[in-house]
């Protein structure tokens, strides 16, 4: 076999990204956008004669699948954005259980229950956008780049955002080239606009335009292109002259910096272009409602959230009643937490703490035993000594939690009784940290199909202490 050859293949299995897997002479083929049960012819690209693997393209589906749908967008196999829309959506939530299992098991030995995943509304459920300009034909273009390049694939729509990022594409579109604006191209690092950056969050719009400079020529035309869309919408540009695939730049220049803020179950939060959402509202709302029903937070509850953000979620609970402790590493992230608790009336219900959860953690429960003073410590002792239950949280980015963290929560079990919850998004990660976590046996694990479309999925885990000896 050689690249560039056309094989046929029996398509048996999907990959953890979804492609379609096939055995040929001896080899594993990995072909993008083909399906289980199908027949398929797929050119070779690339071959790894060592491991015996290889990656090929699809050019003709001899036997389609059962479960193959066909895709509403005309750049469906073009862009990078959705690897799934082909495959019927029950069926995209089997794969994505059935790929938590396999992962599981092989890395963490876990080979109990998992239960299904609670979908999700499969199409316009993205409330923010990160579109790449570029130059097609002469004129500025947005839209994605296709899957492993970096070249743009045009769109003046897309499926998994409302109809909002339409408009706001049109409008973006014919003032960049009625201005005659450039886009930036990565090789000569030479053209204007790189990004553009848009949150649609609760019916308020947080428009940021990433720019190689630091102005644009008749902004204030756009603003009021915006503003007759969008009222009361926001406008901000972030340089970034840097040669780097970071989108946003360190800084923001307001152009209409009009306050925005939206109300999420019970807590007013404001929104900027830094601020941090889940891109599901309503996948997020249903994670959120299944972490406060196993918290059961009241004023006879202790919430830790170990990797708390600007603390959405400990402000959720601390509405409920709960004593929050939120820890982040993130020093702007802490300042706003605090504005947040004081918004909202709720910051006697909560301390929020800098630093990093492995040391802090430690802190909170050895201070506590040793009779320390921090204010922190004297409540959480208070607290601790009047017999509320503790409740830890783990919702960390996607490189998981530290091992550090880890063998703190290990150690921790020894002398704090406690139950542990884990929001993860990412199974690879979560795998190593649930074997890493040996103090601790699985009780429930939910997935959440914050992602439709796409091989992703955020995961829920409940920990218990294991009995100690």
């Amino acid at each position: 076999m050689q690249p560039n050859q056309t094989i046929e293949l029996n398509i048996i299995d999907l990959g953890m990204e979804g492609e379609g897997i096939g055995k040929y002479e001896g080899y594993t083929f990995f072909v993008p956008y083909a399906l289980p049960g199908e027949v398929v012819k797929a050119k070779i690209t690339h071959l790894k004669k060592g491991k015996n693997v290889g990656y090929a393209t699809l050019k003709e589906i001899v036997a389609p699948s059962n479960n193959r749908v066909q895709t509403p967008c005309n750049r469906f196999g073009r862009c990078g954005g959705c690897t799934l829309m082909h495959l019927d959506y029950s069926k995209q939530l089997e794969y994505k259980k059935k790929n938590l299992q396999t992962i599981l098991r092989k890395n963490a030995g876990y080979v109990g229950e998992i239960n299904d995943v609670v979908p999700s509304t499969p199409f316009a459920y993205r409330n923010k956008a990160q579109l790449p300009f570029g130059m097609v034909n002469g004129k500025v273009a947005v839209g994605f780049y296709g899957s492993g390049t970096h070249k743009i694939v045009s769109s003046t729509k897309c499926f998994l955002h409302g109809e909002w990022l339409e408009r706001l594409i049109k409008i973006t579109l014919d003032f960049a080239n009625d201005e005659g604006l450039t886009a930036y191209d990565e090789n000569t690092r030479k053209g204007l606009l790189r990004h553009m950056v848009a949150r649609y969050l609760g019916g308020k719009m947080v428009v940021t335009l990433v720019i190689n400079g630091t102005t644009i020529k008749g902004i204030n035309r756009y603003v009021s292109a915006l503003e007759q869309e969008f009222e009361g919408c926001a406008l901000y540009l972030s340089p970034n002259t840097k040669d780097t695939n970071v989108i946003m730049g360190n800084t923001l220049i307001p152009i209409k910096p009009t306050p925005q803020s939206v109300e999420i179950m019970g807590v007013n939060i404001g929104v900027n272009p830094f601020s941090f959402f889940q891109i599901n509202d309503e996948i997020r709302e249903k994670l959120y409602n299944y972490v406060i029903d196993k918290v059961a937070p009241s004023k006879d509850v202790i919430v830790v959230d170990a990797y708390a953000g600007v603390g959405l979620l400990g402000a959720i609970m601390a509405k409920r009643g709960a004593n929050v402790f939120n820890i982040e590493i993130v020093k702007e992230a802490v300042v706003d937490a605090n504005n947040l608790y004081e918004k909202n009336g709720i910051q006697d219900k909560a301390i929020n703490v800098c630093g990093d959860a492995s040391i802090e953690l430690k802190k909170l429960v050895e201070d506590t035993q040793s009779g320390k003073t921090s204010a922190q410590n004297v409540k959480f002792a208070e607290l601790i000594a009047s017999g509320k239950k503790v409740k830890i949280v783990l919702d960390p980015p996607r490189k998981g939690i530290s091992k550090e963290v880890a063998d703190t929560l290990n150690e921790l079990s020894n002398k704090l009784d406690f139950e542990l919850i884990y929001v993860s998004c990412n199974p690879a990660t979560l795998s190593r940290d649930i074997a890493n976590l040996s103090s601790f046996s699985v009780s429930e694990i939910t997935p959440f199909d914050m992602f439709p479309h796409t091989p992703h999925v955020e995961t829920v885990v409940s920990f218990e202490i294991k009995e100690r000896l």
